[in-house]
């Protein structure tokens, strides 16, 4: 963070992003920039910047904010401005949203992505591909998302009635989230990783089931230790990490 507590660089939120530490990511760009950068920061719920102030009196003010504009000059430093007068930790990223795409960081591409908002209809299979899917939804597309747990041979309908979000089936968990717009190849090789039981912490992500008998819990419980096993991952490709 800078010397005046007003923003937030694209290295300091990539440091975070992915894991629980992350702060609520708030996107204000105009519909123009929307149109002509169709894409948005993992997690990033849009929301006017006229409409800021009405979305913060639903909110926890004790849970820090990042506000994106296209290049983070007025109008992400007008809205967190906003919310440091109702009390809440507000910052602006640095550079915006053109800041952020210029070094090829995570991002959702908005034509393939789901909207925040909306449920996600999830195989009840209770192992760690469940694990690392409610991981994948919560910390890269939707932090309030409702995941709805069921038999699944029932996903597909259960989402077709209930206007939720079913993954592509059959794929690899790794492309079927590409398909979803999640663009970093770094990340998918993580998912990949966990997926196939490649990676440093398998046996310990496969015993978690028997420790809680919901897909509920068990999803609750698996966050903390995918953030961790996420941060090691970026840490042994050579990425900053803290």
């Amino acid at each position: 963070m800078d010397h005046t507590h007003h923003s937030i660089s694209a290295t300091e939120l990539l440091s975070v992003l992915g894991t629980g530490r992350a702060p609520r990511l708030i996107d204000v760009c105009v519909p123009e920039d929307s149109a002509a950068a169709p894409w948005r920061l993992p997690g990033a719920r849009h929301v006017p910047h006229r409409s800021v102030l009405n979305w913060a009196r639903s909110q926890d003010s004790d849970a820090p904010v990042v506000i994106i504009c296209q290049k983070g000059l007025k109008l992400s430093h007008g809205a967190a401005a906003q919310l440091r007068s109702m009390g809440f930790d507000a910052r602006a990223l640095t550079g915006g949203n053109h800041a952020w795409r210029t070094d090829g960081r995570p991002h959702l591409a908005l034509d393939t992505a789901p909207d925040p908002g909306t449920s996600w209809v999830l195989p009840a299979t209770h192992d760690a591909r469940a694990c690392i899917t409610a991981w994948l939804i919560l910390r890269w597309y939707d932090p309030d998302a409702a995941l709805l747990w069921v038999t699944p041979k029932y996903v597909i309908d259960v989402a077709m009635r209930f206007d939720g979000n079913a993954l592509p089936n059959p794929m690899p968990l790794g492309q079927a989230f590409v398909a979803l717009g999640l663009i970093c190849p770094d990340l998918v090789d993580f998912i990949t990783a966990v997926d196939t039981g490649a990676f440093c912490g398998a046996a310990l992500l496969a015993m978690l089931p028997n420790l809680h008998e919901r897909d509920e819990d068990l999803a609750r419980a698996a966050l903390p230790f995918l953030d961790t096993a996420w941060l090691v991952h970026r840490q042994s490709a050579g990425q900053e990490a803290t």
